[in-house]
């Protein structure tokens, strides 16, 4: 057949493909099929097929339609498997590939009756799309149909689908009922142009789809589904699930990971295992050669991950090298510091790191923050035995207890442990800070002046506790406190017994802010503010001290101030560093103080914040 024009003319329906049309062309004027009516118009039917330009305005000029409203429905052919439909690019997977779905319902209402009912028929264009299986109309799942792989090319209807009239009505008839899923929505309403959830629209449509199907899958078909066992509606009800969560964005897919996490849990099993919390979504994401990026969900995943599993830095992580672990168990951080995993897991249950029925599980199975666990060993490397206290301090064994319950000293732990020299022990650098707090409180002398005395001295002849005097010493409600130049320690410390009797009791352990402050090596004016609430919460919790002024500060309030704040002084001493050594450290890995230096008025760090090199 040879013409200039085809009479009479069928304009191209909007919704439907290039094919369909050219089917419902070739039924229209030969009443023939697709590919004989093509060759006959010197249309190449696989550049068509292809959506490619040429083969697309040629059809358009015979059947004098604008070629501009059929290229806007053409799914173009790309290299590499990949296609693109209205700026929106995807590969191969993202389309039905041999596989025609259709509506029965849809196509009996294109038919209406007609005497040439193949000329009307129409294909649409959503059907191509892998993510739409419900005709939106009539909302109804979409029948597939294929034969041989040129007729698949081709997806033409009438020979596909023989079915005509009450035969199509009868098929549509026998098909339940369902609406179509959010996801589905949201696949066509995006190729038209409209805007969807923020999270989403940040990503490639095929990207956003997967994420939701997969997400989906194993939130409603259990961690233990394979991605080949799943049905045409089995993705549809996947992609429902998944929408719930992928629609608020990446706080709502945190919430979905929290309840896999919290399932796994719930099943008894000692350790939890990637594939089996996060099931097929894990393999798909943690595959080592992946041919499509899957898009931020990897992303999401991998910090999921590290908050709650543990993770070894020498491999992988879900595409990513050199990932810093959050969380370790609690036997590869004893092994990795060199202590026993069971002294360490006590210290850490007498820290509150860890629950108690935490502490009665394998040590291998329970995980930790990485940086607390590490904090904690190194804290117990640094141990110091009470017993050794004395010699260390110059000092009598009552005098070493009165430190420790007047918080002078926090203990490591104190729960009633009988591991060695954990079970009371303080650090190191607490005991260096309080022989440094002598020299600066105390008045050296070469001799003792006649109304000065030692503290047991003083003691004695005052009838007061040595705890009293201790905390009046170090908290400076004393007047005169004086230190021999060759006697260190707590045994060269000189006191009036005369001052120390007008000394009335505290009533609770621990010491007044000021002194706090002069132990932690940070001003009064800084120290103040840090009390005070002014950086959004009091970082130095202090408690009212009934019938006297100001604030006092407990054992515990040290203890923790001392586990999550550390001072730049102080830093130098536990990096064992120059000052120069350790400003190049801190700012090659862009550590900054936790507070504005000049509105807080002394430099503190966060101890999270500091690079493992620094954590000692």
């Amino acid at each position: 057949m040879t013409m200039d024009k085809l009479y009479p003319s069928l304009p191209f329906a909007p919704g439907e493909t290039p094919l369909s049309w050219a089917a419902r062309l070739a039924a229209l004027h030969t009443g023939g099929s697709l590919r004989p009516f093509l060759n006959d118009m010197d249309v190449p039917f696989m550049r068509l097929a292809g959506g490619h330009a040429d083969a697309i305005r040629h059809l358009c000029e015979l059947a004098g339609q604008d070629h501009n409203v059929v290229e806007h429905h053409t799914i173009r052919s790309l290299d590499g498997r990949r296609f693109e439909l209205r700026g929106e690019a995807f590969s191969a997977e993202f389309l039905t590939g041999s596989v025609t779905r259709f509506c029965p319902a849809c196509l009996a209402e294109d038919e209406g009756g007609a005497s040439r009912p193949h000329a009307r028929r129409r294909g649409r264009l959503e059907w191509l799309l892998a993510p739409v299986r419900v005709c939106p109309l009539h909302q109804q799942p979409l029948i597939e149909r294929q034969r041989d792989a040129w007729d698949n090319k081709a997806r033409e209807l009438q020979v596909l689908v023989p079915e005509t009239g009450a035969e199509l009505l009868a098929l549509a008839a026998s098909m339940p009922k369902r609406p179509p899923s959010p996801l589905q929505d949201y696949v066509i309403g995006r190729f038209e142009g409209a805007k969807g959830p923020e999270w989403l629209d940040g990503q490639g449509i095929e990207q956003a789809v997967r994420a939701t199907e997969m997400l989906g899958a194993v939130l409603k078909f259990g961690t233990g589904v394979k991605v080949g066992s799943l049905k045409q509606l089995d993705w549809d009800e996947a992609g429902r699930a998944g929408w719930t969560y992928v629609s608020g964005g990446q706080t709502s897919i945190r919430e979905a990971l929290d309840a896999l996490v919290a399932d796994a849990k719930s099943s008894g099993t000692g350790c939890l295992l990637r594939t089996r919390t996060y099931g097929m979504l894990y393999t798909w994401l943690g595959r080592s050669k992946m041919s499509k990026e899957p898009g931020p969900i990897r992303d999401i995943l991998r910090e999921h991950i590290l908050d709650n599993m543990d993770v070894r830095e020498d491999r992988p992580l879900l595409g990513k090298t050199g990932v810093q672990p959050r969380r370790r168990n609690i036997a590869f951080l004893a092994a990795s510091e060199g202590l026993h995993h069971i002294t360490l897991r006590d210290v850490l249950r007498a820290k509150g790191v860890i629950q108690e029925d935490e502490a009665k599980r394998s040590a291998s199975y329970v995980l930790v923050d990485y940086k607390i666990g590490k904090a904690v060993a190194s804290e117990m490397k640094r141990a110091v035995a009470v017993t050794l206290l004395p010699l260390m301090l110059n000092a009598s064994r009552p005098m070493v207890a009165a430190l420790v319950d007047e918080g002078l000293l926090t203990p490591l732990h104190d729960g009633g442990f009988k591991r060695g020299k954990i079970s009371r022990a303080v650090d190191r650098e607490h005991v260096d800070a309080l022989l440094s707090s002598i020299e600066r409180i105390a008045t050296p002398v070469g001799v003792a002046p006649g109304s000065m005395v030692s503290l047991a001295k003083c003691a004695e002849i005052s009838r007061k506790k040595i705890q009293l005097i201790l905390a009046a010493v170090f908290g400076g409600r004393l007047q005169r406190v004086m230190r021999l130049e060759n006697e260190p320690g707590l045994g060269g410390l000189l006191v009036d017994p005369l001052e120390v009797k007008l000394l009335t009791p505290r009533g609770r352990p621990g010491m007044s802010a000021g002194l706090a402050f002069m132990m932690l090596g940070i001003g009064a004016a800084a120290g103040r503010r840090l009390i005070s609430g002014q950086f959004g919460g009091t970082i130095l919790k202090t408690v009212g001290v009934p019938g006297e002024g100001g604030a006092w500060v407990t054992p515990a309030a040290m203890a923790c101030f001392r586990s999550r704040y550390v001072t730049f002084k102080c830093l130098l001493i536990e990096a064992k560093c120059k000052q120069p050594q350790l400003k190049r450290m801190l700012a090659a890995h862009e550590v900054k103080p936790a507070f504005d230096p000049k509105t807080l008025g002394a430099i503190l760090y966060r101890r999270a914040d500091l690079p493992e090199s620094l954590e000692i």
